[in-house]
């Protein structure tokens, strides 16, 4: 009910007409939701989707002519995101918002930027390639999550008599994977691929040797998939043309992989999922 009282014209003219006259933009971002958008230790933001931002303001400046385009940065969670741009507070979301039905009364949406996907982490040496060789094997999962809910109902169909074992965190399933007690864990292929990282990265034991730990492998996995985007100001077709240009082009070049490698890893490759949609919106004019 906050968002549909809030969603009322910000101005007679369109976003690109006020940044055009303002010489700025407006783009509130999430200060802790890393490594998409995250305040630093300077105060300044980052992550894949500031990165992507500041792709499209560089856009948009070349677009009008413009010699200079001020950001102004705001913050605020999903909720206070989508208000802001509804209001008029803010041109751009650049956090990672659902792209639901929902919020699409009160805002516009840019083509999708990332897409949370299930994802399976294992051990090298369980044998484990494809949720079908997971019979007989204990497969972790933190309980009451997306990935718990779609993954009993898809083990139950497929007759796969994985032991499920509960788990606190990601953290937890790494540590335990590690250690034996499981084969695998289930959950966000996002934070899955921190644990990746975390391990690769390597951990110091207290007399300063490194601590030899197992091979993990990252599987994706058919559990869930939720597309995100960047919330815009309702009907207002210039300034979504504007912003899904600059998006295009950035698939398009492959710039995007730069920017993935840069926040997830060298083994954070996109997704197969995540690929389709960039060769997709990638399209040329």
């Amino acid at each position: 009910m906050l968002l549909l009282t809030l969603a009322t014209a910000a101005a007679a003219t369109g976003a690109l007409d006020r940044i055009a006259v303002g010489r700025s933009i407006g783009i509130i971002y999430s200060a802790n939701a890393y490594p998409f958008s995250f305040r630093d230790a300077d105060g300044a933001p980052r992550g894949y989707s500031v990165d992507l931002c500041r792709r499209i303001v560089a856009s948009i400046q070349s677009d009008l002519g413009l010699d200079a385009l001020e950001i102004r940065w705001s913050e605020g969670n999903t909720p206070r995101r989508v208000a802001a741009v509804a209001n008029g507070e803010a041109d751009l979301d650049c956090g990672l918002t659902s792209l639901s039905l929902g919020f699409q009364r009160v805002v516009d949406f840019s083509h999708p930027v990332f897409v949370e996907s299930g994802a399976l982490l294992v051990r090298r040496d369980s044998g484990i390639l494809d949720l079908s060789d997971l019979g007989g094997k204990r497969l972790g999962v933190v309980p009451e999550t997306s990935a718990e809910r779609r993954l009993r109902p898809l083990l139950e169909t497929r007759l796969i008599n994985a032991e499920l074992v509960p788990i606190r965190d990601a953290r937890d399933g790494r540590e335990r994977l590690l250690e034996g007690e499981l084969e695998a864990f289930a959950g966000d292929r996002t934070v899955l691929l921190g644990q990746l990282a975390t391990v690769l990265l390597g951990q110091l034991a207290g007399d300063g040797e490194a601590v030899t730990t197992p091979e993990l492998l990252l599987l994706d996995a058919d559990l869930s998939a939720e597309p995100y985007a960047f919330a815009l100001p309702r009907n207002d077709a210039d300034f979504r043309l504007a912003v899904n240009r600059a998006l295009a082009l950035i698939y398009r070049s492959r710039e995007v992989d730069r920017i993935f490698r840069r926040w997830f890893g060298r083994d954070g490759a996109p997704s197969r999922l995540l690929e389709t949609i960039f060769f997709i919106y990638g399209a040329e004019d």
